[in-house]
């Protein structure tokens, strides 16, 4: 019962809206932390882009299955979509090679907080909703 109140489409994204801002926070703070570190390379969290890619429907390569059995080509449910940690080698801004910015990673950290407060408030609301439904009964 409660896997269907809970396993809907909105709540599995917001959760793994949760995943990824708890992801991309630890990434953030890693750069932040190796600020002066010689040679480091800053760490980027890609995710958006898969994801959109994903409800556009559009995929690079699309298989013909002949048999249920068979693996299918091409098609991806957005629960198999997950955070990627691609490390920026393009950009180098300093004699020392490090090429994290502390102005853009404090600025993407309070961009971050803001997309996790959203999600975990709004899953919140959703509990609350349902705490409300399961003690009034949908008395008014």
């Amino acid at each position: 019962m409660f896997e269907r109140l809970t396993g809907t489409a909105t709540f599995n994204l917001l959760g793994k809206g949760l995943d990824v801002a708890a992801k991309r926070h630890a990434v953030i703070s890693n750069n932040i932390a190796n600020v002066n570190t010689p040679l480091f390379k800053r760490q980027i969290v890609t995710f958006e882009d898969e994801m959109a890619r994903v409800f556009d429907g559009k995929v690079d390569i699309v298989g013909r299955r002949e048999d249920d059995r068979h693996i299918p080509i091409g098609t991806t449910d957005y629960m198999e979509i997950g955070p990627t940690t691609v490390k920026d080698r393009i950009h180098i801004m300093r004699n020392d090679k490090n090429n994290v910015d502390i102005d853009v990673e404090m600025s993407d950290l309070a961009k971050n907080t803001m997309t996790y407060q959203v999600h975990a408030n709004r899953i919140a609301q959703m509990f609350s909703q349902l705490n409300d439904v399961i003690s009034r009964g949908g008395r008014q």
